[in-house]
């Protein structure tokens, strides 16, 4: 089956894994094109014709250029019935933990995975972040209390999007085990066919579909 789906991105990338586990649950093969982030290529005049804010993931499906994580996964899930929500009151949960895993997670958990990883802040910086970090963990570990998925008996975009900022907590220094609810909603994750963890998913350069 040849791809009609291409993939820009990096695999250090929370965000184009977001994009990526989402093809890949879905079956759908697609076409890789790494953006080296150090070098710049994201800033390149080709890249922002794809991105017009200079970022990764973008996507492209049948001409049609996209970017913004979040609203890929939408697109997705619309054109193939997978992972949406069900009800017009799943479709609006759905929607809410996506602006939520933006505005909490990349502000805080994303944040303290860079600074761990990529950057030298000032250690008061860093333990700001980190508490504030660790809060929304904790957040995120209450309200998975009883629940198998964020939204509704299944998994949907709600947990991609999430998912994907958690599955480099390590990465922040904070251990799942810490978060018992989350933890286990984790482990229901990856029990889904075709799951990959990011560094199993995303390659270091160019891949076409298999």
């Amino acid at each position: 089956m040849a791809a009609i789906y291409t993939l820009y991105g990096s695999f250090l990338s929370a965000p184009t894994y977001k994009v990526g586990l989402m093809l890949t649950l879905c079956g759908l093969p697609y076409d890789y094109r790494h953006v080296d982030l150090a070098k710049g290529q994201h800033k390149t005049p080709d890249f922002l014709a794809l991105n017009r804010f200079g970022q990764v993931p973008a996507l492209v499906h049948n001409g049609l250029r996209m970017c913004q994580s979040a609203a890929i996964l939408v697109y997705l899930a619309e054109q193939t019935g997978k992972f949406g929500g069900a009800t017009p009151e799943e479709h609006q949960r759905i929607r809410e933990w996506l602006m939520w895993e933006t505005d909490r997670l990349e502000s805080s958990l994303s944040r303290t995975r860079f600074f761990e990883r990529f950057a030298k802040p000032d250690p008061a910086v860093l333990d700001y972040m980190r508490k504030y970090a660790d809060m929304v963990l904790g957040q995120l570990n209450a309200l998975l209390e009883g629940k198998r998925f964020l939204v509704g008996e299944r998994p949907t975009i709600a947990d991609i999007a999430v998912f994907a900022a958690v599955v480099h907590m390590a990465e922040a220094k904070f251990e799942p085990a810490d978060y018992a609810n989350v933890k286990s909603w984790w482990e229901r994750l990856a029990a889904l066919p075709g799951f990959k963890l990011p560094y199993d998913l995303l390659p270091k350069g160019d891949q076409d579909a298999a």
